[in-house]
């Protein structure tokens, strides 16, 4: 502006190129920030979706353990329903045993890692809106509802026991024969075979769903 050699319109013209040049130099370096910035919030999506794969993997091979096993008790209980009193004589008198399996139902599902990076406020990083959604559900609502019908199974299993010891004074074939405790057995059965369609129609199908989604995004 002091230079008396330049015209005002030089001076004015290297003055806006002077705004031009520190304009985009801020521009820039706002937008190389941000990029890096988001790169490293996708990276970190990455490798927690890598995880979660991982975890909804375990989740398929639990679930499945978890179905066998309910079929198992059910057969069990199904057996001990099903035994006459003729039959509940002959094995007693024979010095035989009535097998009562006893299986409770716990926290099969893992959570670490979805819980971790919830609570870290970064689940917004997950670009994909509808896998988002689908993690969302499965981990508010699906895991959740496996967990309550566990919890349930096991309280009326806890419930078989108490009727057990209300009935100390009888034989376990009297117990057997007993149509009260008949029938907490067979609601006990009933419980099992809603737990394993709860499991197979709703909570296994969306794992299974979510381990596709998942290879598709980091495959992307």
């Amino acid at each position: 502006m002091k230079n008396s050699e330049h015209t005002l319109g030089e001076k004015v013209k290297e003055i806006i190129i002077e705004i031009f040049i520190i304009v985009f130099a801020v521009t820039l370096s706002i937008w190389l920030h941000s990029w890096s910035e988001h790169r490293h919030q996708q990276e970190e999506v990455s490798v927690f979706l890598t995880n979660l794969k991982n975890d909804l993997q375990n989740d398929v091979k639990s679930i499945d353990n978890e179905m066998e096993a309910y079929q198992m008790t059910n057969q069990s209980y199904e057996k001990i329903l099903a035994l006459t009193t003729s039959q509940l004589d002959s094995i007693y008198k024979s010095k035989g045993k009535v097998n009562f399996p006893i299986h409770s139902h716990g926290q099969t599902l893992s959570i670490g890692n979805y819980e971790g990076f919830k609570s870290s406020g970064k689940i917004g990083y997950i670009e994909d809106e509808k896998l988002k959604q689908k993690i969302l559900n499965y981990y508010q609502i699906f895991v959740p509802a496996v967990n309550e019908v566990d919890k349930i199974y096991n309280d009326f299993l806890i419930k078989c026991f108490d009727k057990t010891i209300e009935n100390a004074d009888k034989s376990e074939k009297e117990l057997y024969s007993d149509p009260k405790y008949k029938k907490t057995l067979e609601y006990l059965v009933k419980l099992g075979k809603n737990n394993i369609r709860v499991y197979k129609e709703n909570t296994k199908p969306l794992a299974v769903e979510l381990i596709k989604e998942i290879d598709k995004e980091l495959n992307k």
